[in-house]
């Protein structure tokens, strides 16, 4: 039988990131804090789903969320249960890019705070690389977001995100503020949800300004995540540079044998 805790998880907004990583989260924060001690059973999927209120499928997202962040574990036929999170990490923040989500899920899902500081939003045709990216053939002008991610304070990422106006239009693009995920935003106000991604990695030397925004050396190479997202249509509508800062973030890639 599953061991009497008290599962209340507090306020859930599902607002800067998606309800199963609110959930995660919120249960990371216990198992980190000891209140769930490490070999804790966790209540099964449809007990969990009554006792937050919500689906087994968002429940079942969550548990897989932390068996990436390292603490829950399956035992097949038994059940599932919390591991021990003082395991050694060469990174303050590690996190995987398996799967196609925002900049702000992917902090929640390793087990931190996302925020956002140096926000800049600036509106323009856009360098030769984003419109041709986008497929801009005459006179389009695209939004510049640009951001540093935080993880706990910590700058974690910057970002630039660019996205044409003719999809976005100026007064909705004013709304943004840049401290929550993008990608809820976009799909709240206009209704354009990412389907579909295509992704470079590559390591990098900063310039000066993202240098300084992270409060890197410029002589220490980065990793950028150059992402070309499409809509249901297949249509380009959001290309991205994500940087990763070294110093303090670590990528991992899951990888599983051929079927």
């Amino acid at each position: 039988m599953t061991e009497a805790h008290d599962w209340d998880l507090g306020s859930l907004p599902g607002r800067r990131a998606s309800l199963p990583t609110e959930i995660a989260a919120a249960l990371a924060a216990k198992i980190r804090s000891g209140e769930l001690a490490p070999g804790t059973r966790l209540p099964s999927e449809p007990e969990f789903a009554r006792l937050l209120n919500v689906s087994r499928n968002t429940v079942r997202e969550a548990i897989s969320v932390l068996r990436e962040q390292g603490l829950a574990g399956t035992k097949q036929g038994i059940g599932t249960f919390t591991l021990d999170p003082s395991t050694d990490k060469q990174f303050p923040v590690e996190v995987g890019i398996e799967h196609l989500t925002s900049t702000t899920d992917m902090i929640t899902r390793a087990g931190y705070k996302a925020g956002a500081r140096d926000y800049q939003l600036v509106t323009g045709p856009g360098n030769d690389t984003v419109r041709q990216e986008l497929g801009f053939t005459g006179e389009e002008k695209v939004h510049c977001i640009e951001r540093v991610r935080t993880a706990d304070n910590l700058p974690v990422i910057f970002c630039r995100d660019h996205i044409s106006v003719a999809r976005v239009p100026d007064r909705v693009m004013a709304q943004y503020r840049g401290d929550e995920s993008l990608f809820l935003f976009l799909q709240r106000e206009c209704h354009l949800e990412v389907h579909a991604a295509r992704a470079d990695i590559l390591p990098t030397l900063p310039s000066p300004r993202v240098a300084d925004l992270l409060a890197v050396s410029r002589r220490k190479p980065l990793l950028v995540l150059k992402q070309l997202h499409y809509d249901r249509n297949g249509v380009p509508f959001l290309y991205s540079e994500n940087y990763f800062n070294l110093e303090y973030m670590g990528v991992h890639v899951r990888r599983t044998p051929v079927s």
